[in-house]
């Protein structure tokens, strides 16, 4: 299943996995803003900084995060 949904970042650590980077992040849904959820996705899939506190969109299949787009306000 694909989607997108909207979203704000909680947490944000970079990791270095075997010389691989990836965003680790906590993020809650606008849908469900109480409930904390968690990916991790590669750095070429998100755009550059994200920080906590940034409104995203969440682009997933079977739930599991591919691409992240920071919301322009």
């Amino acid at each position: 299943m694909l989607g997108k949904q909207n979203g704000t970042l909680l947490d944000v650590r970079q990791i270095d996995i075997h010389g691989a980077r990836f965003w680790d992040i906590t993020y809650s849904l606008e849908s469900a803003p109480q409930q904390a959820l968690h990916g991790r996705i590669g750095t070429e899939s998100a755009y550059s900084n994200p920080a906590p506190g940034d409104k995203v969109i969440l682009h997933q299949v079977l739930g599991v995060l591919t691409k992240i787009e920071k919301v322009d306000e």
